[in-house]
């Protein structure tokens, strides 16, 4: 079955309303100044630290003019080159006129991705949503892969990825792009390695500390709530790259360690405890009379941070690869564990997982009463294991703890989710 050649009028109509809408998003996306960058080379393809999320973004900011313009009407030929040449013009505005904005050949490279992706998705929407056997059983298995590989990606993000270097010790440092600590700091260390402003005697016993999970430990005299992420602790090596990080940001207490996601240039992980620092300065410097001490630790599968003045504070966050979700936000993120984040992560799998019980419900179900009979009984064993393979032997690979039960139910819900929007499919038909 083939999909008309010429969308309806009315197609037509929301095509254009579409497109339209996309170019605005754009504009406003792409064209407005932003505070001063530095700048990489122009032809990078994948720009910054935080190069991955920007060409991901750049592929779905695309999108909605992709399918707009093939429900318009528009050729595919035409299509593609007024979005590339729309793209080159946007890079070149970036480059001559808009302030802070880095204009890159990757930015290009990829918006015209995004829009050939959303162009060709338009085009085979009909082979897409009613495939036969032999495409749903194609998609069932690309779909498969797809979603091994995200999985396989998050738990590499989350994974410590510590690099062999000289480490340097930096007590409330001031940095361009962070907020200065206003607070005193007692003292620093990891396990016991006194953390100083100075080149760690031992870099490699320090590394050693960190892979094996040592709390990192700060105690401060707190200074008041701040306006954004302020360095007590913070472990960079000899090419300034973020190590390990103790900080206020406003009352929260936030950890980080460098993870599998500064390799891959996403989002890096930040874990925070709420409401540890004090609501209000007190006394003439603005300093609290007591002490407090934050302890953190990002060991197998979790992070343990620990607080302590007056009350005491135990947090326990576990990192799975149904965080992934984090690593792709185009603003940080405060991982702590909350019922809001077990919802999202929830939802992220479901909808990863749809599309696979979609194509394989159809590839089972519109078969023959003997061969859909064979392929549903072997297929729920595949199933199933391809499940564990992605939610408990992946992870564990790279030292992220196996999926939550809830993380099993969202993946089975989105699968027999998928299965259900199938069958009404096929009894539509």
């Amino acid at each position: 079955m083939k999909r008309p050649v010429a969308p309806a009028p009315h197609l037509r109509r929301a095509g254009l309303v579409i497109a339209i809408a996309g170019v605005i998003a754009i504009g406003f996306a792409t064209l407005l100044p932003e505070q001063q960058v530095a700048n990489e080379s122009h032809f990078c393809l994948v720009c910054g630290s935080l190069g991955g999320v920007s060409a991901i973004l750049n592929v779905f900011l695309f999108v909605p003019l992709g399918i707009g313009l093939y429900l318009a009407g528009f050729p595919a030929k035409r299509a593609l080159l007024g979005m590339c040449a729309l793209s080159a013009l946007i890079e070149v505005a970036q480059f001559l006129v808009i302030p802070g904005r880095n204009a890159t050949i990757g930015d290009v490279v990829t918006n015209s991705v995004g829009g050939a992706l959303s162009f060709a998705i338009g085009h085979y929407a009909f082979t897409l949503l009613r495939p036969s056997p032999r495409i749903a059983s194609a998609l069932s298995v690309a779909w498969a892969a797809f979603w091994l590989a995200i999985q396989t990606l998050s738990g590499f993000g989350f994974a410590p990825a510590f690099p062999r270097s000289e480490y340097y010790g930096q007590i409330a440092p001031s940095l361009g792009n962070f907020e200065h600590f206003r607070g005193i700091v007692v003292r620093a260390s990891i396990a016991d390695a006194v953390v100083s402003d100075a080149l760690f005697p031992d870099s490699r016993r320090v590394r050693a500390l960190l892979v094996v999970g040592a709390a990192v430990t700060a105690t401060v005299v707190p200074a008041g709530p701040t306006g954004d992420i302020a360095p007590i602790v913070r472990v960079a090596d000899a090419r300034e790259r973020e190590i390990v990080l103790i900080a206020q940001n406003a009352r929260d207490v936030v950890f980080a360690v460098r993870t599998g996601a500064a390799v891959l240039r996403l989002r890096p992980p930040f874990f925070a405890v709420p409401d540890v620092f004090p609501a209000a300065r007190s006394g003439d410097n603005g300093l609290m009379a007591d002490t407090l001490t934050v302890s953190a630790r990002y060991s197998a599968g979790e992070v343990l941070l620990n607080t302590h003045s007056s009350t005491s504070n135990d947090r326990r966050i576990p990192i799975t690869a149904s965080l992934g979700w984090t690593l792709l936000l185009p603003f940080e993120w405060l991982i702590e564990g909350t019922r809001f984040e077990l919802i999202a992560s929830s939802i992220w799998i479901a909808c990863l997982l749809l599309p696979l019980g979609y194509w394989g419900g159809r590839f089972a179900l519109i078969l023959g009463t003997r061969d859909g009979a064979r392929i549903r009984m072997i297929g729920v064993p595949i199933t199933l294991v391809l499940l564990f393979v992605g939610l408990v032997v992946v992870p564990e690979t790279f030292g992220v703890a196996a999926a939550s039960i809830s993380d099993w139910l969202a993946a089975l819900t989105g699968i027999l989710l998928g299965l259900a929007l199938a069958r009404r499919a096929i009894v539509a038909a």
